[in-house]
């Protein structure tokens, strides 16, 4: 850690101070002053919390990468960064008691951050990032909670894309991936009358990945707003109509059966060519590649009201409102996000895509431009107070419909209803 010591340079701006002539000391003092407050903004310490993403086989630890990238912003503002990379198991709950004991970070990896900005534990952006330097940033943008900008993202990626077999397309007298969802339900039943699994969803998984993959891409597509102005869930309309009875359609028109609630692990069957469509994260494509699968894609199908979209993964940085050095966790967060060192951790420790427009794309050369030139399409988590509650209801309210329990429309009041009866 190398640090200037700011005694000795106000010392020596007081000395000079004592040898200037009489009719220089007011401007002498002024300066002094500022010189004083300039040092006092550069220098200090501040700790930032990162959880791990070396791999086992890694050349470098978490700890070394940014201790080394630390080095140079250390020089440039003569402070002391201390790094801690905190384990994924129980992460969520340790930057929690962190940061609302007063014991945490500065500046934060969050994944999740509409409890701690609610309750005020994290600090608004605004008013640290300039116009010119938000202009950099493709997917600033999913950092607001509302109207304020809590986080900036900073690991964004693995967006949920509908992967397509176009040898079992072709069979079936397909050319060209699906665009919308009228191309798509028509290109499933000539799959299906083609004697093949046309798509499936894993409506036996874990809720939050049903909801993901299986739910809110065509939500967003249908052309509805997840939340309503006071920031609470409302897919009770028309959208949510639209959504459900769409999925619903798998079930009239064949395509999925009674099975489909247990169903929980589609990626492996699509890999081993046994159902011709499916949505899945783009993280995935190398292993569907050495699988041998000839496969095309679609970023996001096309609604009926024309809207293309879809969820995409969004990790981000926070600085926290206790935090006693804000202006330095500013710069802190700002040079983590810079395209040198994040280009350095995406070559080095984990490849996901940039997030400034100098970056380097290191991703499958075929989702570079829908990654670059369209973030208009991509949504992360809605957030709201109570969303794990509310996936998990959705989710099982869902399976009753595919259960033939519950129709589209049941759905929607049941779910919403479940939501409102737990006071949030």
């Amino acid at each position: 850690m190398k640090k200037r010591c700011l005694a000795a340079t106000m010392c020596i701006t007081m000395i000079a101070g004592l040898f200037a002539g009489c009719s220089g000391q007011e401007e002498q003092a002024a300066n002094t002053e500022q010189q004083t407050t300039a040092d006092m903004e550069e220098g200090g310490e501040i700790t930032v919390w990162i959880p791990p993403y070396a791999a086992s086989d890694a050349e470098l630890t978490d700890q070394e990468f940014w201790d080394a990238q630390f080095d140079v912003f250390e020089e440039e503002n003569n402070c002391t960064v201390r790094v801690e990379i905190i384990p994924w198991d129980g992460y969520i709950q340790k930057i929690t008691t962190g940061i609302t004991s007063g014991d945490g970070p500065d500046v934060i990896y969050i994944d999740t951050p509409y409890d701690l900005a609610a309750s005020g534990a994290l600090e608004p952006l605004e008013s640290y990032f300039t116009e010119e330097e938000l202009e950099q940033y493709i997917y600033w943008d999913l950092g607001k909670i509302g109207e304020t900008q809590y986080v900036a993202p900073m690991l964004v990626g693995n967006a949920a894309v509908l992967y397509c077999n176009m040898d079992m397309l072709n069979a079936a007298g397909i050319e060209a991936v699906p665009q919308t969802w009228e191309e798509f339900m028509d290109a499933c039943i000539k799959i299906k009358d083609n004697g093949q699994q046309p798509f499936l969803q894993a409506w036996g998984g874990m809720a939050k990945s049903m909801i993901m993959n299986g739910f809110l891409p065509f939500y967003w597509q249908s052309g509805g707003e997840f939340l309503n102005s006071d920031g609470n869930p409302d897919i009770n309309n028309e959208y949510g109509l639209k959504t459900l009875e769409f999925l619903y359609n798998f079930m009239e028109n064949g395509i999925f059966d009674e099975t489909i609630t247990a169903e929980d692990d589609v990626k492996t069957k699509f890999r081993e060519g046994q159902v011709a469509m499916y949505i899945g994260d783009t993280g995935s494509s190398d292993k569907i590649t050495e699988a041998g699968i000839n496969w095309d894609f679609t970023p996001a199908l096309t609604g009926t009201d024309g809207k293309q979209a879809t969820w995409i993964a969004a990790d981000s940085l926070a600085i926290a409102s206790n935090s006693e050095n804000k202006e330095l966790a500013a710069k802190a967060m700002k040079y983590m996000l810079s395209a040198p060192v994040m280009d350095s951790f995406h070559e080095t420790m984990y490849a996901m895509n940039p997030i400034t427009k100098d970056a380097k794309y290191y991703g499958d050369e075929r989702f570079e431009s829908m990654y670059m030139e369209h973030p208009e399409i991509f949504h992360n988590w809605p957030p709201f107070g109570g969303s794990d509650a509310f996936y998990d209801s959705l989710s099982k309210n869902i399976q009753l419909m595919f259960m033939g329990d519950l129709t589209p429309k049941e759905v929607l009041d049941e779910t919403m209803h479940q939501y409102d009866s737990q006071g949030f």
